[in-house]
Parts: structure tokens; C-alpha cells; sequence
């Protein structure tokens, strides 16, 4: 009898260390309870938050703050309970979209003209509307430290319709743990609607956490007045909000917890967005990261190979991204102004962004996609006024741009917009500064270790248009769609999509930093596609025959009335003659 029981003994102490394994492996804690209630217990696998790959950008820690914060400056916090404020059947409800009746057309034609998207839907949805939760379901498993620092959430609005803006923030007060909100900072940047001075302060008052309002006395445009936002802002990190946005579930935590880590990143999360149509959420299944064109303009791209093999294809790992949306991310406050803050030489707003994505990466810090956190924008048509010429601004504040951050390689930027050549940028004092203090790497250094994308890291010895001696018009990028074919247009001297960058390996690029010209598929066209370094987008130019001829097949661009096709090259045929002209 004796031997069964010691087969008895040897079971239990296996399945006591099976169980011993199975919750040190998968982190299983029993004793989550009030203070710990942020732990997924729903989910009996989970993983940690995501391990961060060692930086090999960087040797040293350049800056005066400490790498992480002292444990006096983190705080407990527990998950947002679901807002009871909230109608499942109403208008709008799980993100839907709504489209007003049709005896209200004529009101709703009427806002949607002067704003730019269905003012209408929007005031007949709940403040507190219910959202899809848009995230992977890797996302869902994942713990966060049960301590992170506090944010101040900034946000900037100038004549901002009550409803999308008091949406934006019932959206941080109801998706957030309460106890990592040290404030909502307002800044309102001289509106002149009456609804947006008493109105609202009376009601901010009756609302759970506390929320500041700061009045501009002069228009100051969305730089500055961020910046006075984040001078007023006591949260350990500012995390700046658009005033139409909506923040979806757990989008603050991932933000919060890679900050914790490093605080010289800056968290960007993965922004869906918001139909000016029917304001229906529309979130994105892929995960997107952000380049720029030539003339600064923001563009989106797919996460390169190399992020991917860096971050091991882990769905819920950051991506490192050259620049950053504007819309929505999250600093440290004092890594934020340590590294230059906003550039107060700039004015209203453009190009601010690249501005501080450049300024960030060469300084010796990082912006990444927190691809667990979500935040819907409302695109829209910009209704933003700007108080003076909208162009001349932007150009401005481009130059800015270039001359600081991009000065080893400002040609590529002149050779695109030759018409910014005489441009005023200003007092460049405290940009230079900031330049030389942190020892900041160049644009080539920025190009090859963080955008090698680009094709602007491609050796080029002409720039200029690719005019048609039988049209007397200029190829043209047009849109600018991946496999879209060059269209035809009166040339008009600007550079922008009738600039075409020849560089010595043959390849034409455009302005469009990831693009270049190439033939389709059945060679019957010439399209922009990504830069691919191979003989399908290698050309030669003929100067005696005026020929532009594709390597790899021997044909010839072609003029065709609309558009750039390929054909058999001939000597009769005048459409196949093409001057190119300098815009340098």
C-alpha cells in the first residue's frame, strides 16, 4: 500500500510545481484586488508590456533630466470604469456614423459648408458617445506598470464647435484612469463665438477632474498657444490634443508607460479616423508610420522591414517614425522644453511638426508609434484662420525649418519650392542654440539612421522639369498614389510635382520622399512608385534625340494629351521629345 501513496506524493508535488511554472510564466497575480485592479485577470495569458530593443543611435545620455523618473513622481491608478453617461441605442453610439434626416438638408448643408465636416451629426450625438475598441487583441493582454507619471492634456481651440470639442474632453475624462490626469489645460487662442467664454466656464466647473482655462489676449496660433499651454501645465508629461478628437480605451496607458521608460521619446499613438461626412470612426487595421515630401508636406507609410525585424514583429512593440501627427502625442514635460519646446519663431501653424521631429531625432531623442493607443481625429478641410497671407506663413515657417535642420542638404528643399529662395526666416538665435548645446547630429545623419526611405539620400546632379516639345506641357506627379500613372499639365515653373530629381544611379525621384518614376507592369505607362534601387526604375535622357528611355526595356516616355505612356521610341513621332529645364 505503501507504494501508491508515494505515486500519490510525487503527483501532487508535480502538479504543485506545474502550477508554481505556470504562474511565474504568464504573471498570474491572486492577489489583484482594489489596488491592483488594472491587471487583466480576464486574461489568463498575458505578457508585460513590450520589451524596448537596445538604442544604437545612441552612447551616452545627452540631457540633464535622469533617464526615468524618481518613484515619488509615479502613481498608483486603476482602470477607468465605463461612463454610465451614455445612450447604446443613440445617435452615434459604438462610433456609428449618422446622417441628419432629410428635412433638416438645408441646415445641415449649411454648417457642413461653413465648417467643413457634418457640424449637424456631431451636435445630435452624445458627448459621451461609446466607441468600437479598436485595437489588436495582442493589445488587450498586455499589463502596464502599476505606477506611471501624470499628464497634463493640452488643448488648443480657436472657434472649436461646442460639441467636438467638449467631446475631446469628456473622451480623456471617461477612457482614463482618473489618478494619471493631473489636469486639462484649455487654451483658448482669441475665439470671438460668445458660447466659448461663460458659457464654458460654467460648465467645466461641474466637471470630475480639473480643468484650467487659459485666454489668449491676442491671437497667437496653435505654436504658441500650445506653448503657453505646456507653460502652465504641472503634469510630469504633456500630452497635446486637437480640439476634435476622441480618445479611445487604455489609449493613455501605453503612452504613459514607454515615456516611463525613456523619457526622451516622444509617444505618438496610432491615430483612426473620424468621417466629416457622418462623424463614423473609422479605424485603421494596419499600423502606419510618418515621413515628409520634399516641401515638408506630412506623408504616411507602411512600417519599413527593418522596423520590423528591429522590434522582432511584435504587433504591440513601439515603431520608430521620422516625424510625428500633430493631432495627438505625449512628452515630457521637461524633456520637451530641455530640447527646444516649440520653435516661438514660427507662426499659426505648418511645418511646426517636422520642426520638432527633426530637432528631436538629431538631438539625440526618438519619436515611436504606440501602436496600443488609439485617438480618432476628425480630418476636415482647415477652417483655421491665420490672420495675414496663409501661404507666405507656411513658407516661413518652412525655412525655419531648413536652414537650422536641414542646411547640409537645403538644395533639395530650394529645388522643390525655388520660389522660397528669398524667404525671411527670421531670428534664428535660439535654434542655433539649441543646435550647438546638445552637439545635434546633421540632415544626412537623420536621413541615413532614421528615414533611409527617403530618396532624398540619393546623389543627384540635376533638378528640373520634363517638359513635352509636342504639348508644350510638363509631366506631373499629379495625386501622387503608389502605381499611378505621370500626368500631363501647363508647366508652371514652381518646382512641387513638376520637379524631378536626377540622381547619378539613374533613377528620377520626386518630391514625394519614398517615390520615384518607374514603368507599370505591362509597360504602357509611366508611374511614381517606391524607390526601389533596381533597372525597372533606371532612365536615360538622349540629349540629341530628346528621348527619355526607360533602361530596362529600351521604350520611350511618351507625351499622350492627359498623360505619360511608354512606347516603342521613334525618331518621327514628336510626342517622344522631352527638353528638361533647371529649376536651380
Amino acid at each position: 500500500m505503501k507504494a501508491p501513496r508515494i505515486v500519490l506524493l510525487i503527483c501532487a508535488v508535480g502538479v504543485m510545481i506545474s502550477l508554481c511554472l505556470y504562474f511565474l510564466c504568464y504573471n498570474v497575480n491572486f492577489s489583484d484586488t482594489k489596488g491592483k485592479s488594472h491587471r487583466k485577470l480576464m486574461h489568463l495569458k498575458t505578457k508585460k508590456y513590450p520589451t524596448y530593443y537596445d538604442d544604437d543611435r545612441r552612447s551616452e545620455w545627452p540631457f540633464n533630466i535622469p533617464k526615468h523618473y524618481n518613484t515619488s513622481d509615479l502613481y498608483i491608478w486603476s482602470e477607468r470604469q465605463m461612463s454610465k453617461n451614455f445612450h447604446p441605442h443613440g445617435v452615434g453610439e459604438n462610433g456609428s456614423g449618422f446622417v441628419p434626416p432629410a428635412n433638416l438638408k438645408q441646415l445641415m448643408d449649411r454648417l457642413h459648408n461653413e465648417q467643413k465636416y457634418n457640424l449637424l451629426a456631431s451636435n445630435m450625438m452624445s458627448l459621451h458617445r461609446t466607441l468600437p475598441d479598436p485595437r489588436r487583441e495582442e493589445c488587450k493582454t498586455l499589463t502596464y506598470p502599476e505606477k506611471l507619471p501624470k499628464a497634463s492634456v493640452v488643448i488648443i481651440f480657436h472657434n472649436e464647435a461646442w460639441t467636438t470639442l467638449l467631446r475631446t474632453v469628456w473622451s480623456v475624462i471617461d477612457r482614463s484612469p482618473i489618478e494619471l490626469i493631473e489636469e486639462i489645460v484649455l487654451v483658448d487662442d482669441l475665439s470671438t463665438w460668445s458660447f466659448l467664454k461663460r458659457p464654458l466656464d460654467d460648465y467645466i466647473e461641474l466637471l470630475p477632474v480639473h480643468i484650467r482655462i487659459i485666454r489668449t489676449s491676442k491671437r497667437e496660433g496653435l505654436i504658441r498657444a500650445r506653448l503657453i499651454g505646456a507653460q502652465n501645465a504641472k503634469g510630469s508629461v504633456l500630452i497635446f490634443l486637437d480640439a476634435h478628437t476622441e480618445c479611445s480605451r487604455e489609449w493613455l496607458q501605453p503612452l504613459l508607460s514607454r515615456i516611463a521608460s525613456d523619457r526622451s521619446v516622444i509617444s505618438v499613438p496610432l491615430i483612426d479616423g473620424i468621417s466629416s461626412d457622418d462623424m463614423k470612426y473609422e479605424f485603421n487595421t494596419e499600423t502606419f508610420i510618418n515621413g515628409f515630401a520634399w516641401t515638408l508636406g506630412f506623408t504616411w507609410m507602411a512600417i519599413p522591414k527593418r522596423e520590423l525585424i528591429r522590434t522582432h514583429y511584435d504587433q504591440t512593440a513601439t515603431i520608430r517614425t521620422a516625424t510625428l501627427v500633430g493631432c495627438a502625442f505625449a512628452v515630457d514635460r521637461e524633456f520637451f522644453f530641455e530640447i527646444g519646446a516649440y520653435d516661438a519663431g514660427m507662426n499659426i501653424w505648418g511645418s511646426e511638426n517636422i520642426e520638432m521631429s527633426l530637432r528631436v531625432w538629431q538631438c539625440g531623442g526618438s519619436m515611436e508609434v504606440v501602436p496600443c493607443s488609439r485617438i480618432g481625429h476628425l480630418y476636415r478641410r482647415s477652417t483655421y484662420s491665420f490672420g495675414g497671407d496663409a501661404n507666405a506663413i507656411i513658407a516661413q515657417n518652412s525655412v525655419r525649418v531648413v536652414e537650422v535642420w536641414m542646411s547640409d542638404l537645403k538644395h533639395l528643399y530650394y529645388a522643390v519650392t525655388p520660389g522660397h529662395r528669398n524667404v525671411s526666416t527670421g531670428d534664428l538665435t535660439d535654434r542655433f542654440e539649441i543646435k550647438n548645446r546638445l552637439k545635434c547630429k546633421n540632415f544626412r545623419w537623420f536621413l541615413e539612421n532614421v528615414y533611409p526611405e527617403s530618396n532624398m539620400l540619393l546623389e543627384f546632379f540635376r533638378f528640373g522639369e520634363i517638359k513635352s516639345l509636342s504639348e508644350k506641357k510638363c509631366a506631373d506627379i499629379h495625386y501622387g498614389s503608389d502605381n499611378t500613372t505621370l500626368a500631363m499639365y501647363d508647366c508652371h515653373g514652381r518646382g512641387g510635382n513638376q520637379m524631378f530629381a536626377f540622381a547619378k544611379n539613374r533613377m528620377i525621384a520626386t518630391q514625394n520622399s519614398e517615390q520615384c518614376v518607374g514603368a507599370s507592369n505591362k509597360l504602357d505607362a509611366v508611374i511614381v512608385a517606391r524607390c526601389v534601387n533596381h533597372k525597372s526604375q533606371y532612365w536615360k535622357y538622349d540629349k540629341e534625340k530628346k528621348w527619355m528611355v526607360h533602361v530596362a526595356s529600351g521604350y520611350c516616355m511618351q507625351a499622350n494629351k492627359t498623360e505619360v505612356i511608354l512606347g516603342q521610341c521613334d525618331t518621327v513621332n514628336e510626342n517622344f521629345n522631352w527638353d528638361i529645364t533647371s529649376t536651380l
